[in-house]
């Protein structure tokens, strides 16, 4: 029995409208962005954003602006699908400097929630006062108002309930709307922003402010290494600005960037801003940026998906070149004396980016390094004990030593160490073995506190409590990872507005902890989007790291054999928490291989 084909049949309008609007709005950030968006385009100086939450969900958004508004013969047709002012025709595209073009916004808004639009231009005498359901028009009457436009957004996806499933938690969905909105208040220092959740303020910004002054209002811990950018290469101006090397973090949530007022996400832009940056910044992190790039509008595509945030440029080279250029100026013109490093997960630290000591005979064990142009510095008293302090804190239990040691583990017997970063040790076949110190020491310190989980010692008060300056979007996910903060034995409680202290941090990072390391672990763990589960265990490979012994510290013999012997003693040996390495072994035949005796 064969399978009848299927029938082709053309979708009915309610079905294409929705699907259409899941291109445009997938969450309620979608929303605030479309609409924000539009109050920018109608030459609003003052924007105001009010979320109201219920129930662990966004029950409400308003948007209101003091912009042109719609007259009252155009309200009905600014909701229906592909209306717009901005274009009349493909050509219109070539010189649109609009954010939105499409006409899709409203209509697809519409298609997944309740709406109320109350807008006013400033020659009517009335207000019109429009509401539409699902896409059905409930309400059109004259009603007062002031000039300008207010839209309300209720029961969001009310008829695509699946789509509700897939958001996230209601902190997490509020922070990606904060963190919009932050965004749109640096890109426009000319319009007065002000956000409000539940009636409370969040922030608010004064129109005609400077980005610095705005950059200082939403992040006041990281405006002081800020330096303001500026670069030009015919009709394409690129301003903003860009963090010292010191200032970096573990994701691009503060790297923005802007073409033609639009956000826009670009890898090969940020590429090339991490390409100027060189080895001023580890790899692996980013620095903080607002980048803005005038381009004419015949030179950029910003037609190419529905929410506009991928661009191509007709000269893309230009504009990568013009940013490295510009970026490059920057870091040379500022002071970089007394750089520290910037923060680094794995503590990976170049040779040639240690200091050049006294050149002086090192003796470690029976062999004596001659004098040469780079040598090994004699471990300091002060790190000697830090280290030492460091490694007295790691004791895996007893118990657990023997049922989890690695058999295949060699005895090793210490030879010296490389740069401040690799032990050099052998074993009893003459096998040679390179150590990361730093990758090693994370492993045990892993260990331990994954330990510490059953014996319940995981808490130490601060003698001086570190205090959390926080941008507002930062703040607003403080409550969603608090639990796991607290089970990992850190104690955060509130301290005012977007400010909270830390009194107690876990055992484990020791009594003399950098409160940086603590606001580092903090803001790293505030830009991860995980579930309880897999943030946990990102606390706790965050806490390893930064307590473990750094690249870099200079060790004694008895201090590089504590980690050997640590190390030993650890489930798995072979790799770090996250996955890297931590030794790499040499036997004598295949050294004899590099020297060409077998």
């Amino acid at each position: 029995m064969t399978t009848p084909a299927p029938v082709i049949q053309i979708l009915d309008e309610s079905t294409v409208h929705l699907i259409a609007a899941g291109e445009v709005v997938d969450r309620p950030v979608s929303i605030v962005k479309e609409l924000v968006e539009n109050a920018i385009d109608a030459a609003s100086s003052r924007i105001t954003v009010e979320l109201s939450t219920a129930h662990g969900v966004i029950s409400r958004i308003r948007i209101t602006d003091d912009g042109v508004g719609i007259p009252s013969d155009q309200v009905r047709i600014a909701f229906l699908a592909h209306a717009t002012s901005k274009i009349r025709t493909g050509d219109d595209l070539l010189s649109c400097r609009t954010l939105g073009f499409r006409g899709e916004a409203l209509a697809s808004i519409a298609a997944v929630s309740y709406v109320t639009m109350v807008t006013k231009p400033k020659e009517s005498e009335a207000a019109i006062c429009f509401r539409i359901t699902g896409g059905e028009v409930v309400e059109c009457t004259e009603t007062g108002a002031p000039n300008g436009t207010s839209i309300t957004v209720e029961e969001v996806f009310f008829n695509t309930p699946a789509r509700r499933k897939f958001l996230k938690s209601l902190q997490t969905e509020v922070a990606h709307i904060t963190s919009l909105l932050e965004s749109f208040a640096c890109l426009y220092p000319g319009i007065t922003f002000r956000y409000l959740v539940n009636g409370i303020e969040k922030f608010s910004t004064h129109g005609g402010s400077d980005l610095s002054d705005i950059f200082r209002a939403l992040y006041p811990s990281d405006a002081g290494m800020m330096i303001p950018i500026r670069g030009e290469d015919g009709n394409t101006v690129v301003t903003g600005l860009i963090s010292l090397p010191k200032l970096v973090k573990q994701n691009r949530q503060r790297f923005l960037i802007a073409v033609n007022g639009r956000l826009v996400q670009s890898p090969a832009m940020i590429s090339a801003v991490k390409r100027a940056y060189g080895s001023l910044i580890p790899g692996n992190v980013w620095p903080v940026a607002v980048l803005m790039l005038a381009v004419p509008p015949a030179e950029v595509d910003a037609n190419i998906h529905p929410t506009k945030r991928e661009v191509r440029f007709s000269a893309e080279r230009k504009i990568l070149d013009l940013l490295v250029r510009t970026v490059r100026r920057a870091l040379d013109d500022a002071d970089l004396l007394d750089l520290p490093a910037g923060p680094d997960e794995d503590a990976q630290i170049s040779l040639s980016d240690l200091p050049s000591p006294v050149p002086a005979p090192i003796r470690y064990g029976s062999v004596a390094a001659a004098p040469v142009t780079r040598q090994v510095c004699e471990a300091t008293l002060a790190g000697y004990r830090t280290t030492s302090r460091q490694l007295l804190q790691t004791r895996l239990q007893e118990s657990a030593d023997e049922a989890t040691k690695d058999e295949r583990f060699p005895q090793l017997f210490w030879i010296g160490q490389v740069g401040g970063t690799y032990i050099i040790a052998s074993d009893k076949t003459g096998a040679l073995f390179l150590i990361d110190q730093h990758a090693a020491h994370e492993r045990v310190r892993y260990d331990q506190l994954k330990q510490q989980e059953s014996l319940h010692l995981k808490t130490q008060e601060l003698i001086a409590p570190v205090v959390l300056t926080l941008s507002p979007s930062e703040a607003g996910l403080i409550p969603s990872v608090l639990p796991v903060l607290s089970d990992e034995g850190f104690i955060i409680e509130p301290f005012g507005q977007d400010t909270w202290c830390v009194r107690g941090v876990p055992v484990v990072l020791g009594r003399y902890e950098d409160p940086e390391t603590v606001r580092e672990i903090i803001g790293t763990i505030l830009s991860e989007d995980e579930g309880p589960v897999r943030l946990k265990e990102q606390v706790l490979r965050l806490v390893a790291c930064r307590s473990a012994v750094k690249a870099g510290a200079v060790l004694t013999p008895e201090q590089g054999m504590d980690i050997l012997n640590q190390l030993s003693q650890t489930a798995d040996p072979w790799t770090c928490p996250h996955g890297r390495p931590t030794i790499i072994s040499f036997s004598c035949q295949e050294l004899g291989k590099m020297f060409k005796r077998v």
